[in-house]
């Protein structure tokens, strides 16, 4: 399940890497359904908001539009369905190819993507941007296609070799990322970006910081993908937020300079895997989005 040494080569130097195949249908379907069942419940009945039969979303649809030209999300997908999203995290071709990316050790983040998102038709402007602000805390992002990616349907677009530019810095109140229009260091890669369709149950892995973005959807059909994210477990973070990430493969370790002598460390509670249990399901929703999201 590992990636091959040139699939791996090409994840580094272009900052992307496009794998079909991954997630198989059933999976997808359940998962398809979860998304659909989520956004049903997510919504107050006043909006005119419609969810087709087929799991499609609609112009119309209201869960948190902060994506240039009102892409609809659905934060918090790990909590909404802990087994379920955990057999997707853990799916054996999406773990080798994160080990041969990350090493052994690897965590999935719950403060940042952990989202469903639906392009639905015209319901996107492209606008380029980052997910993390610079390297040292980077960030591997996985787009997981429950329905297929085409250009016409929208597919992401992303500027390769990009996540090898400058940083610029804190560029916006809020958001984690930077978007590449604001900046005129970037101002003559705007153009660059290419589309990168991918099929039903594939995955679309790149650098955080690569510039991408989800691109105009010109057909009549929503198109529905989950948004995760990925890195290595922090070898100099003694305490890791185990509320916050969860082990996908090998643990958390640490390797600090400083182990011995010195008191012994805290007591830790047990690292939190995709098979423990979860907050309750309700206490989770109800808890206060740092994002500002509204629930």
């Amino acid at each position: 399940m590992s990636l091959t040494a040139q699939q791996t080569r090409h994840f580094r130097d272009s900052g992307y890497l496009r794998l079909p195949g991954v997630v198989p249908e059933p999976l997808a379907a359940r998962l398809r359904r979860l998304v659909r069942d989520e956004v049903a419940l997510s919504l107050p009945a006043a909006t005119d908001a419609r969810v087709t039969t087929d799991a499609r979303l609609t112009t119309g649809t209201r869960v948190a539009t902060d994506a240039p030209g009102g892409l609809p999300k659905l934060y918090r997908l790990y909590e909404r369905d802990p087994e379920l999203v955990g057999e997707l995290i853990t799916t054996p071709r999406l773990v080798g190819a994160l080990r041969s990316l990350l090493g052994p050790n690897v965590v999935y983040v719950l403060n940042r993507h952990n989202q469903a998102a639906v392009n639905g038709p015209g319901t996107s402007e492209p606008r380029l941007h980052r997910d993390v602000l610079q390297w040292s805390r980077g960030l591997v992002t996985a787009v997981v296609y429950l329905e297929e990616s085409t250009v016409a349907s929208g597919c992401t677009h992303l500027v390769p070799g990009s996540h090898f530019l400058p940083f610029v810095g804190v560029p916006q109140s809020d958001g984690g990322g930077t978007w590449m229009d604001e900046h005129v260091e970037f101002a003559d890669l705007l153009d660059q970006a290419l589309p990168v369709p991918v099929p039903a149950g594939g995955v679309l892995l790149f650098d955080s910081l690569a510039f991408h973005t989800v691109s105009a959807n010109t057909s009549d059909r929503g198109r529905m993908s989950l948004v995760l994210g990925f890195r290595s477990a922090d070898e100099l973070d003694r305490y890791p937020d185990r509320g916050r990430q969860i082990v996908v493969s090998g643990g958390h370790l640490y390797r600090g300079n400083d182990r011995a002598p010195g008191p012994p460390p805290l007591p830790r509670t047990p690292d939190r895997d995709a098979s423990a249990p979860a907050v309750p399901r309700e206490e989770a929703l109800r808890r206060p989005d740092a994002s500002g999201v509204p629930r």
